[in-house]
């Protein structure tokens, strides 16, 4: 019988039967080691799962914060800026229009306001018990609290 050539392996090459895998053999841990990984993981997802909750927490306060400040806008009074006169004097004044239980407020004057802006009048009174002691002004022109913010900014 004829001997049959063996076939040579190229370069780097190896008969594929004469490598056999070998499984892994994995690190078994003492359960100490165990219980130690076990609390690790479960302190990571409290973790996570404590982010997340702040995450959405700050999220609503933001949206709660953002709405109490449009409903402080909408409602709260606004100052305009208005311009006054009496013979021939004309001033210009930032006029608040104050709250209930608060009086207005002129932000340069001291005296006190009676102010009647539908019939474009304004009356400032020394003393706001004696109706004598107020002076008539006639409003030409009032303006709203764009007007009014740039007046105290740039004064």
């Amino acid at each position: 019988m004829a001997q049959k050539p063996k076939k040579q392996a190229l370069l780097g090459q190896v008969d594929a039967r004469s490598k056999k895998k070998q499984p892994r053999q994995k690190k078994r841990l003492s359960p100490q080691q165990q219980k130690a990984l076990q609390q690790q993981q479960l302190q990571q997802q409290a973790q996570l799962a404590a982010e997340q909750q702040a995450q959405a927490k700050s999220g609503k306060t933001r949206w709660i914060v953002a709405a109490v400040v449009i409903l402080l806008v909408i409602l709260f009074p606004k100052p305009k800026l208005i311009t006054y006169e009496k013979l021939g004097l004309v001033a210009q004044s930032v006029y608040w229009p104050g709250l209930p239980g608060v009086n207005p407020i002129l932000f340069d004057s001291n005296l006190h306001i009676r102010p009647a802006l539908e019939r474009n009048m304004l009356y400032l009174c020394q003393d706001e018990r004696d109706p004598d002691s107020c002076q008539k002004y006639q409003i030409i022109k009032q303006q709203g609290f764009i007007s009014a913010l740039m007046a105290l900014i740039l004064d």
